[in-house]
């Protein structure tokens, strides 16, 4: 009863907020017809998120499950070793989550909700499973994208750093035209280029990528060896570390590193009840010699320094 007051309150909250508020669409030369806004929030006010994230406030509280929300991106998952269980479980949440939506008029956007089975055997990622929210069939995503973290089944990372890789080369490219116009560019504007423009797509999710397969990492460390030697125009039989001192650029795996010891010491420093404080003070031993979480990359940097 008392959710449903904050929510009553809440709703007479955006009916003053809305009133007298109009939309109109423009496309070319055509107008369409002013429509009076009546439910939903009106985008770019910045009131908007303020008062959106005040009414789903209590949706987490609802769901038993683990879950994840930013914003109005929200995530399920339920681990278990039989994917039947999981799949009754999820759907019963959904379920919930359909009511929720129903009783206070949100929309779910289906083409966006997804599932994915996360597993190290082929056979269960095969697997389609039926799970549907109000009454719609959710698709499987082999791939899905969360808050711009490409994840594949065994959580490898292996689709997104081939993605940061695209991305960090095609702005090298960019970076190396600047380069080659008849007034140039010299060294230290290259570097704060490069920095600001380039590392900056292969700084996110950088302590993930300390998860990943050596392989891997190399493969994106290569794309910053190459810059450095186009910085400060040295050969390719120019040692990289040399190319390092001279542009004053450390080593990706040396950022990896300090990445994942940050992320360890914030976690640690939360609140005795925040859920990231709660994940590193009850640490699982790894059950797989070659499966290595970011605690295990950490007490590894603890014993290596």
């Amino acid at each position: 009863m008392q959710n449903a007051g904050i929510h009553g309150k809440l709703y007479r909250w955006l009916k003053f907020f809305l009133t007298d508020r109009t939309i109109q669409t423009k496309v070319n030369d055509g107008i369409s017809s002013k429509e009076v806004l009546e439910e939903g929030l009106p985008q770019g006010s910045p009131l908007s998120c303020t008062l959106f994230l005040l009414f789903i406030n209590d949706l987490p509280d609802l769901i038993s499950l683990e879950k994840a929300l930013y914003a109005d991106d929200l995530v399920l998952w339920h681990t278990s070793k039989h994917p039947n269980v999981s799949r009754r479980r999820i759907n019963e949440e959904l379920a919930i989550l359909g009511r929720y939506c129903d009783e206070w008029k949100l929309k779910i956007n289906y083409s966006k909700t997804v599932y994915s089975v996360f597993t190290l055997s082929s056979k269960v990622a095969k697997q389609k499973q039926n799970i549907s929210v109000q009454g719609h069939q959710l698709e499987k995503d082999e791939h899905p994208v969360y808050l711009g973290v490409k994840l594949d089944t065994r959580l490898t990372l292996k689709e997104q750093m081939k993605d940061i890789k695209k991305k960090a080369n095609n702005r090298l490219k960019l970076l190396k035209r600047l380069a080659s116009t008849s007034w140039g560019a010299d060294k230290e504007t290259l570097r704060q280029l490069y920095l600001g423009y380039v590392r900056s797509t292969m700084d996110y999710t950088l302590a993930l990528q300390s998860i990943s397969s050596k392989t891997t990492r190399s493969a994106l460390d290569k794309t910053q060896n190459h810059a450095l030697r186009f910085i400060s125009g040295a050969l390719r039989s120019t040692p990289t570390a040399a190319c390092e001192i001279h542009t004053n650029i450390e080593p990706m795996h040396l950022r990896r590193e300090a990445a994942v010891v940050e992320t360890y010491e914030r976690y640690r420093r939360q609140e005795r009840d925040h859920p990231n404080r709660k994940l590193v003070e009850s640490k699982r031993p790894a059950q797989r010699i070659q499966k290595k979480s970011i605690l295990t990359v950490t007490d590894e940097l603890k014993e290596k320094y």
